[in-house]
């Protein structure tokens, strides 16, 4: 059995757009209901509105050069890693010498592992201005 669930997302006049979210359900004697698949996607036709990525400037980055708010720049992405300085298997001093700056030679140049890279992505904030950027 399948259920289909239209739901337009969003609120105020101009919704986001439509998805379509489905669930098969397939008979199972010790409950009335399993979800094998539950999928969200979005319509034909439905506008495409991709949030909008905030973008910061060096002198916005150069502020938060504390242990207290650190944010660091590799490859010309932001990154908030107050909470992860503690963390920090190199130890914080490594990642608060970069505290408010580019970090990106430093950290290509470790040989930071994949896991590494994605850990990384968990604290994006935004991307640099494109004034800003050294990756044009």
């Amino acid at each position: 059995m399948t259920e289909v669930v239209h739901r337009t997302l969003g609120v105020g006049q101009k919704p986001m757009g439509r998805v379509q979210t489905w669930a098969n359900y397939m008979p199972n004697p010790m409950a009335a209901a399993t979800v094998i698949k539950p999928t969200t996607v979005h319509l034909p036709n439905s506008p495409s509105i991709s949030p909008r990525i905030p973008e910061f400037s060096r002198a916005e980055v150069a502020e938060h050069c504390e242990i207290h708010s650190c944010w660091i720049i590799v490859s010309d992405k932001v990154y908030d890693v107050t909470q992860f300085i503690q963390e920090h298997p190199g130890g914080l001093d490594v990642i608060m010498e970069y505290a408010g700056r580019d970090a990106t030679v430093a950290f290509m140049d470790k040989g930071h592992s994949k896991d590494a890279w994605m850990l990384l992505t968990d604290f994006f904030i935004g991307d640099m201005v494109k004034e800003d950027r050294i990756m044009k």
